[in-house]
Order: structure tokens, then sequence, then C-alpha cells
């Protein structure tokens, strides 16, 4: 299934906005383009130099910004590796990314998130004969976590969540950032991303052909999710997955899988580090 990239032009500049507080007639007054134009790019018209003026002031990256709104550009895909699976499971009209992980020689799993539908990670355990460890949850949105009690029911695996997260209706032991874990092959290790919730992890999975981020919505493909809680912590969560290496890939809640590298040119929050 080829993923839709999950936010437009419009989304990002939507989350912009609302995260700098600036109302649509100060925004119109402040870079000279009119409340109806503003009003027409919030709802998906695409008006390029409106866009461009609009991005430029809200401190965006606009070359990336432009290209997501011409429909340029999509993130290349990492070829298949062997003990990764993305299950992606409906949400409303849109889908919510699960991910699982495991040793191909010892069939040890890992998961990180578990979207709505537990019967696609189930089965895919089952299909595979893997036995499920742990299951890594990156925040307690319910789109996120809606599937765990029967994953954990049916495969005696325990759940962690980061402390700072509010706390769930099920069973999850509470972690701190710097958390680290191994299983199989695989080695996890957490540190916290909030500003989407007050909790958001990010697990970093060493150990297979490639280095994983699973991030949850701190990041989407060019772009990111709502900053719920904090649009600076937001901004600096992103940071802070990206001066991860270059090719790490990054599996978020929503959209396709995309990399650090692809990230630093084409995610529209992402002006580079300081200094």
């Amino acid at each position: 299934m080829k993923l839709p990239v999950e936010d437009d032009f419009n989304d990002v500049i939507g989350k912009a906005q609302k995260g700098q507080e600036i109302t649509t007639e100060d925004l119109s007054e402040r870079v000279g383009v009119s409340e109806e134009s503003i009003r027409k790019i919030r709802r998906g018209e695409f008006d390029e130099a409106a866009v461009s003026a609009v991005g430029k002031y809200l401190d965006l990256n606009v070359d990336a910004l432009l290209k997501i709104g011409r429909g340029d550009w999509y993130p290349e895909q990492p070829d298949p590796v062997d003990g990764f699976e993305l299950i992606a499971s409906p949400f409303y009209d849109w889908h919510v990314n699960a991910y699982l992980l495991w040793d191909p020689n010892t069939k040890g799993a890992i998961a990180f998130d578990t979207g709505t539908d537990p019967e696609l990670m189930l089965a895919k355990i089952n299909e595979l004969g893997l036995q499920l460890k742990t299951l890594f949850l990156t925040h307690s949105h319910g789109d996120h976590i809606e599937g765990a009690p029967k994953i954990l029911s049916e495969t005696g695996a325990n759940a962690v969540i980061s402390r700072l997260e509010p706390s769930v209706d099920f069973d999850a032991a509470t972690i701190d950032e710097g958390f680290q874990s191994n299983v199989g092959c695989m080695s996890v290790e957490m540190f916290n991303t909030t500003g989407h919730t007050s909790g958001g992890a990010t697990f970093v999975v060493g150990g297979l052909d490639r280095d994983f981020a699973f991030v949850g919505d701190a990041i989407f493909a060019g772009s990111m999710g709502g900053p719920n809680v904090s649009y600076d912590n937001s901004l600096k969560a992103l940071n802070e997955i990206l001066s991860l290496a270059d090719d790490t890939v990054l599996a978020s809640g929503h959209g396709p899988l995309t990399t650090v590298g692809q990230e630093k040119e084409m995610n529209c929050f992402y002006v580079g580090l300081p200094g």
C-alpha cells in the first residue's frame, strides 16, 4: 500500500499559524496578503505567491512547502528490511501506522503502537511465528493504542509508555528518557519528543539492516503532528529527531516512511539546527 503524505501545504500553514497564535487578520496585515487569500489557501487552494509569503513569515521551509503544494514530492521509500513490517489500519478516511520488528533468527519481536485494528498485527505475528515481547507506545492518543488490550492479552507481551504521558486504561510500565532495552539482535533507546502530547516519545532501534526511529506524531513526511501542547517543544522535538544519522528511517504514526536526510531537505518545519 502506498500511503499518501499525511499533510498538504494548507495543513502545514494551519499548524504553524495556530502554533504561533497569529490570527488571520494579523497575518494578512503582516505579510500583505488579503484575508480572503489566506482563507483560500487554508482551504487548500494553492496560490504560490500567497503560500510563499505566508510560509516565509511563519518561518517555514518555503521551498519544501511549495513542492508539497505543487504535488512534486513523495519521500523515497527504503528497500524492504528483513525483520520490519509497517501495519496500516483504517482511521476515518485515512490510516494510522503500527510497526512490528523481529529478530530474524530468534523470532523475538517488538511492536510500536497498535493502530485501530489489533487483528492486523496479530495475524502477522501468527503468520511469521513471532513471539511478541514488548509493545512500545509513542503516545496515548486512541488511534495509536486502540488495539493494545487485545494484543497484550493474546501475546502475553508487556507494554511501556513515557511517564510524562497521560495514563492508559490497560497495564503499561512507565519509563523515562534514556530507557534502553534489548530483544534478540535489536536495541531500543527512548528519548522525549513532547509537543504533540505531554509525553510523546521517540524510540530508536538498531540491530537490523537499517536503523529506525519510531516517532509517533512528532514528525510526518514533510510535516509534523499538531502542536497540541507546545509549538516550541514540537519544533525542538523535530530538530532532535533530525539530529540522528541521515540514513535513519523515520517511522511515523501516519503517512509513508521517510528518512532523516530527506526530512532535512523537505520537512516544512525544519529550517536547520541552531549554530
